[in-house]
């Protein structure tokens, strides 16, 4: 998460907090979805958030955002 800087919050859901940021390597505009705490034993958040990286690694559409990579903290 260092490498990017954080330029402002896009929207916030159920789930968590989307910020848009800039990669401080070469100044290309991501967004960042940050998921709220929860305990590792919630397991409906850890299905969602997974079941979410999952579509998202395999799906390629105009209108779909691209995952460039996911991380825990």
């Amino acid at each position: 998460m260092n490498k990017y800087e954080i330029v402002g919050i896009v929207g916030e859901g159920a789930y968590g907090i989307v910020y848009k940021a800039k990669n401080k390597e070469n100044g290309e505009n991501v967004a960042i979805k940050k998921f709220k705490e929860s305990t590792d034993e919630d397991e409906v958040v850890k299905k969602t958030t997974n079941r979410e990286i999952r579509m998202l690694k395999t799906l390629r559409h105009e209108n779909i955002v691209i995952l460039k990579e996911a991380f825990k903290r």
